[in-house]
């Protein structure tokens, strides 16, 4: 196994009082802008099949429902930590699942979903939050596209296809993620017909190119890191899951090591640490480590199966 190690940069500044020439003193320096805090947030399937979505602090303190997120699995939130983008799974088996914006805690989430009838999902939100990416099926019933829109109040305008492709061809593009200066989006896509590997974009849909290579193993869930340099990933390779990180430039990628399945990684958005999936024996649980894969990972228990996690900003009400 190579080892992935990050470098890192500690600033150090010292500051001195000057008396002048009238014998006054420099004030002293501001203090530091506070520290933001991150949470988890996931989805979590009850042992009666319902779903829901929760979040727990980083230490493992304090588990508790998100409010307002019925039937709701893939958690994404808005950089300022005050809205949530997820999907909603209808218990009406006549309704297909639907994107959900949930913009104020305190009230119902609204429905995004614009298309009758048409299974969209896995949305995230553009780093300045007006945007998102999001696969549907709008234009491919038997396939997948991921698309961008903007989002205006609970309304999507400017909706665009970004991966078209000629009517009834095979293949599905999956779960986006934007890159964090906006510019690009990675991706998941299995339009060669084989199993899927990492493809990235322009944030227009121009310029797509594969980033992991053919071979027996399906690559999804990319997670970019906050530098830009490196994509966190899930590989599949015959029963066998695992994270990886791999150059955004291309190139080989290397693996965390991990007693059990990984799956569905999320970078924090300091940079520091990595959520992800992992299954221990039947159990389904988050956990997370510091990015450089050295260390413990840290589990978070809690009743049910937990999937998907994500990162959300603490913010004062």
């Amino acid at each position: 196994m190579r080892k992935f190690f990050m470098a890192g940069a500690l600033g150090m500044g010292l500051a001195a009082c000057g008396g002048g020439g009238d014998g006054s003193v420099s004030p002293p320096p501001p203090p530091p802008p506070p520290k933001h805090v991150f949470d988890l947030i996931f989805d979590n399937e009850a042992t009666d099949g319902s779903r829901s979505l929760k979040r727990v602090a980083l230490d493992g303190s304090g588990v508790v429902p998100v409010p307002n997120a019925i039937n709701a699995v893939r958690p994404h939130a808005r950089a300022d930590g005050r809205a949530l983008v997820y999907t909603s799974f209808s218990t009406d088996p006549l309704k297909v699942p639907a994107l959900m914006l949930l913009a104020d805690f305190t009230r119902p989430a609204s429905v995004l979903s614009n298309v009758i009838g048409v299974y969209e999902r896995e949305a995230v939100f553009s780093p300045d939050g007006r945007r998102i990416a999001f696969v549907s099926q709008r234009d491919e019933p038997e396939g997948s596209d991921v698309f961008v829109a903007t989002i205006n109040g609970d309304q999507l305008e400017d909706v665009r296809n970004l991966t078209p492709r000629a009517s009834g061809s095979a293949g599905l593009d999956v779960t986006p993620v934007w890159s964090p200066d906006g510019t690009q989006i990675a991706f998941a896509s299995n339009r060669d017909g084989s199993d899927f590997k990492l493809w990235v974009m322009n944030a227009d849909g121009s310029h797509a190119r594969q980033l992991t290579s053919a071979g027996a193993y399906a690559d999804v869930l990319p997670s970019w890191s906050p530098d830009g340099k490196l994509i966190a990933f899930q590989r599949r390779s015959g029963d066998l899951y695992r994270i990886g990180l791999l150059p955004a430039a291309g190139g080989a990628p290397a693996f965390f090591e991990f007693d059990g399945n990984a799956y569905a990684p999320a970078w924090s958005p300091d940079g520091q640490r990595i959520a992800f999936v992992g299954r221990i024996g039947n159990e389904y649980d988050i956990h997370s480590r510091d990015a450089s894969g050295s260390g413990q990972a840290t589990r978070y228990l809690n009743p049910g199966a937990d999937r998907n996690p994500a990162w959300i900003m603490r913010v004062s009400p």
